[in-house]
């Protein structure tokens, strides 16, 4: 009778490769704390601010809310109505310049609203010894670029942008009957609305790095 193969259990894993694994876990492990942290840091920060602003009586309190507002947005925090209230309590701080570029950034996130227009226009009029102006003719021209988020706007770029590759796809194929109303209206959507975000994009990028500059010039060397 032959000799019976013996069946050897596996070979365990080496040590390295296990402490590697653990390694993963735990940095993973720590990760998921450090931005579980972050967000509950954030939410309490976000509703002292709204506490603050919904107490402000005076400009000196409105100033308070604003600087609560705008920690938040130096901690990475982005969206309209961050920018609409930080907006709002520089425009009762009489902080107008502020208030101004604050109220331009929720519009970039959320596309303009009645609201945002009517503190537009106080900021600027109230930071003006001039006569009373308007916000400028060209916003109701250009209604696509301050009407929508910068979000959607990069999202029908995006759209344009494929739907110009297909119209090309299928006039190679021989449709040019359908392929030719398609290439015009995709190509006059891309240009429409992707210049429109990349103008918000830039100055988003520009209104950031004031911000980062402001930041550093309050915290000092």
């Amino acid at each position: 009778m032959g000799e019976e193969e013996l069946a050897l259990p596996p070979h365990p894993p080496k040590p390295s490769v296990v402490y590697a694994a653990v390694a993963i876990l735990l940095i993973l492990a720590a990760a998921g704390s450090a931005a579980a942290g972050d967000a509950q840091e954030r939410r309490f920060m976000w509703n002292e601010a709204n506490a603050r602003m919904a107490s402000a009586r005076t400009r000196q309190e409105f100033g308070a809310a604003a600087d609560a507002y705008r920690r938040l947005a130096a901690d990475g925090v982005a969206n309209g109505v961050l920018f609409y209230n930080l907006g709002t309590a520089s425009l009762k701080a009489e902080r107008y310049d502020e208030a101004i570029g604050a109220l331009l950034r929720a519009e970039r996130y959320q596309g303009t609203t009645a609201d945002i227009e009517r503190n537009l226009v106080l900021a600027i009029n109230r930071g003006k010894k001039e006569k009373p102006v308007d916000l400028p003719w060209y916003r109701l021209v250009l209604f696509w670029h301050f009407g929508l988020p910068v979000a959607t706007r990069v999202a029908v770029a995006a759209v344009a942008f494929s739907g110009f590759w297909l119209a090309l796809a299928l006039r190679l194929a021989g449709w040019r009957k359908p392929a030719e109303p398609l290439m015009a209206l995709s190509l006059v959507a891309l240009v429409l609305f992707g210049s429109s975000a990349l103008t918000s994009v830039y100055e988003e990028s520009g209104a950031r790095a004031r911000q980062r500059i402001g930041l550093q010039s309050r915290v000092g060397p």
